[in-house]
C-alpha cells in the first residue's frame, strides 16, 4: 500500500481491481470458479482490502501539505453528512438555538411547533447546508471561493446577524458535523473542520 502511494493509487481503486483480479481468477479456473470458490476469494479480497486500504489513506496523507490533508479530510467527510443533508441542517440550527436561544426570533419559522419538524426549519436548514457543501467543494480554489463567502456575509447583514454570532454558528456547525460523523469524528478530522470554519470566519 505504501509503494503504490507513489503511484497515485486511490481507495477508490480497489472495487476495480477486485473485480478484475476475480474475473481473472474465474477465467483461469473455468468450471471449477465455483459459488464456494468464488466466495472465498471474496473473503480474501475482502481482508486484503481492509488492511490495504487504511494503510494506504495514511500514505497518502502523509505525504500531502497540511493544506491538502485538511482539505480531504474535510471532503471525505462531508461525503458522509451529505447523505441527509435535513437532518445535519436541522440538528446544527437546534444546536444554534440551544446555545442561543435569542437567535430563534431571527426566523420566520420561530413559532411553527414542534420545532425540530417545521417544514419553514427543514427547507432553511437543507439550503444551509448545500452552502457548506459548496464550500467544502470550493476548498481546492480558496480564491475562487472568496466572492461567494462574501455575497453570502452581505446578505447575511440584512439579517440582523453580528460577528459575535460566528462562534455560536462554528460551535453548531461542528457539533452537527460530529453527530452526523459518529465514530468516524476523530480527532485529526475534527482539527480539520475547525480550520476551515476558521478560514471561512476570515
Amino acid at each position: 500500500a505504501e509503494r503504490h502511494s507513489d503511484f497515485n493509487v486511490l481507495p477508490e481503486h480497489f472495487p476495480v481491481v477486485g473485480e478484475a483480479l476475480l474475473w481473472a481468477v474465474g477465467n483461469a479456473l473455468e468450471e471449477r470458479w465455483v459459488t464456494e470458490v468464488k466466495s472465498a476469494w471474496e473473503a480474501v479480497w475482502g481482508t486484503i482490502v481492509s488492511v490495504m486500504e487504511p494503510a494506504l489513506r495514511e500514505a497518502n496523507l502523509a505525504r500531502m501539505s497540511d493544506a491538502d490533508k485538511t482539505r480531504l479530510l474535510v471532503e471525505e467527510s462531508w461525503g458522509v453528512v451529505e447523505q441527509d443533508l435535513e437532518a445535519t441542517g436541522v440538528a446544527f440550527f437546534l444546536k444554534i438555538f440551544e446555545i442561543a436561544p435569542a437567535a430563534l426570533q431571527l426566523f420566520g419559522f420561530k413559532d411553527e411547533t414542534p420545532l425540530s419538524e417545521s417544514a419553514g426549519l427543514k427547507l432553511h436548514a437543507t439550503l444551509v447546508m448545500r452552502t457548506v457543501g459548496t464550500a467544502v467543494a470550493g476548498l481546492k480554489d480558496i480564491q475562487s471561493l472568496v466572492p461567494t463567502l462574501v455575497e453570502l456575509a452581505q446578505r447575511h447583514s440584512g439579517w440582523d446577524v453580528l460577528p459575535e454570532h460566528f462562534p455560536v454558528v462554528g460551535e453548531a456547525l461542528l457539533w452537527a458535523v460530529g453527530n452526523a460523523l459518529e465514530e468516524r469524528w476523530v480527532t485529526e478530522v475534527k482539527s480539520a473542520w475547525e480550520a476551515v470554519w476558521g478560514t471561512i470566519v476570515s
